[in-house]
C-alpha cells in the first residue's frame, strides 16, 4: 500500500487527482492540502511515501516546498505536477530532489503509471515535455528560492507580502530582489514579467 498526500491549491484539481487513484487497492489517501506550508507542517507529523505536488501555488511554491521536504524527509517521493512543459522548469524541480514531474494535461493518462514507476525508484517525465525548450534562459542561473521571488513578482506581489509568506526578512527579500536583477540584468518589475511570460513561467 502506497500512502499519497496530494498538495494543489485549487480543489477542482485535488478533486481530480482523488478520482483518479481511488479505485486503486494499492493507493491510500491520507490527505489532501492547499499549500506547501500545510504540506510541510502535515509531514512533521505523519508520515507518507508520496507527495503528489502542484508546482505553482501561493506562498511556498512546490520546488521551494519539495526542496524542503527532502532535506527533512529524504525518502518521502515527491511528483511534481505542472502546466509548464519547459526544460528549465523541469530541471529546477529536479535539482530540488522531485522524483518524477507529469504535465496537467496529461494527468488522467499518466498518473497511475508515475505513481507506479516513481515507487519503484524510477525518474518519470510527461513524453509530451518539450525538454530542449529554453536551454538558453538566464533564468535556469537562479537558485530555488531566488526563483521563488522571480516568479512572485512577475505577477505583481509586493515585497513585504513575499517576505512574509517565505518567512524572511524584508530587508533579506529585498537583497534577493536586487541579486536577481544582476543576474538576470533586468530593472523593474515590468522586466521581471516580460522575462517571466516569455519563459513561460507565469
Amino acid at each position: 500500500m502506497t500512502d499519497l498526500l496530494i498538495v494543489d491549491d485549487h480543489e477542482i484539481v485535488r478533486s481530480g487527482i482523488k478520482r483518479l487513484v481511488e479505485n486503486n487497492a494499492k493507493l491510500n489517501i491520507v490527505a489532501d492540502l492547499g499549500s506547501g506550508e500545510e504540506a510541510y507542517h502535515f509531514l512533521q507529523k505523519n508520515t507518507v511515501d508520496l507527495v503528489i505536488m502542484d508546482i505553482s501555488m501561493p506562498g511556498k511554491g512546490g520546488i521551494e516546498t519539495t526542496n524542503q521536504i527532502k532535506k527533512r524527509f529524504p525518502k518521502i517521493k515527491v511528483l511534481m505536477l505542472s502546466m509548464h512543459d519547459n526544460s528549465m522548469i523541469i530541471d529546477k524541480a529536479m535539482k530540488a530532489g522531485a522524483n518524477g514531474y507529469i504535465l496537467k494535461n496529461d494527468l488522467s493518462d499518466d498518473l497511475l503509471d508515475a505513481i507506479e514507476k516513481v515507487m519503484n525508484n524510477e525518474i518519470i517525465i510527461s513524453a509530451s515535455v518539450d525538454r530542449n525548450d529554453f536551454d538558453d534562459s538566464k533564468i535556469k542561473d537562479l537558485n530555488n528560492k531566488e526563483f521563488e521571488i522571480f516568479k512572485s513578482i512577475a505577477s505583481g506581489e509586493e515585497l513585504l507580502s513575499i517576505a512574509k509568506k517565505l518567512n524572511i526578512s524584508y530587508k533579506t527579500a529585498a537583497n534577493y530582489q536586487t541579486s536577481i536583477k544582476q543576474k538576470l540584468n533586468i530593472k523593474n518589475t515590468l522586466d521581471f514579467y516580460n522575462l517571466a511570460k516569455e519563459n513561460k513561467v507565469l
